[in-house]
């Protein structure tokens, strides 16, 4: 990959993958705020200036010693924001792993918006990386690691230092 990777507009059929930025907190409260979807992802519900916070960090769109490209959506369905999708890449490094993520709202669950949203990504990212995509994926979270099938993703095995495993493609996936 050469050069930095910066966030851009995708659409889809029936979704807008917006380019994170700090004025998508507040909308994004609600989102989060579902007790379930922390079952498998750790934490609880922030707050909007938690938000804030954490959105001024993401949407610079690189890690602070430069080294990781942060490439962070919200997803809309109709207007609404209804989740999110995420990316981390290795700058400078031939052919990265990307390190993709998704999470959609418990009232949005249940019809396809994470699949859709996570190819839509790929169809992205890919193209511009040329790398193998990797999850990591709570062994209990049943319908991301159906999202990550339906990715071409496979599970390693592997569990990081939280007991989630490591979901890879061999090639490229989308």
């Amino acid at each position: 990959m050469n050069g930095v990777l910066r966030a851009e507009l995708i659409a889809t059929e029936r979704l807008r993958l917006e380019p994170l930025s700090v004025h998508h907190a507040r909308e994004m409260v609600p989102v989060r705020a579902g007790t379930a979807i922390y079952r498998h992802i750790g934490g609880t519900a922030p707050t909007a200036q938690e938000l804030a916070a954490r959105y001024a960090g993401q949407s610079v769109g690189a890690s602070p010693d430069g080294r990781e490209a942060w490439l962070n959506w919200i997803i809309r369905e109709q207007g609404a924001a209804v989740g999110f999708v995420q990316a981390t890449v290795a700058v400078g490094a031939p052919c990265p792993t990307a390190y993709v993520a998704w999470v959609v709202g418990e009232d949005f669950q249940g019809r396809g918006i994470a699949t859709e949203a996570a190819r839509a990504l790929l169809g992205w990212l890919l193209p511009r990386t040329g790398g193998p995509v990797a999850a990591y994926i709570a062994p209990k979270n049943l319908a991301s690691t159906g999202v990550a099938r339906k990715l071409g993703l496979a599970g390693s095995g592997q569990l990081d230092e939280d007991g989630e495993e490591l979901w890879r493609s061999a090639t490229p996936a989308g």
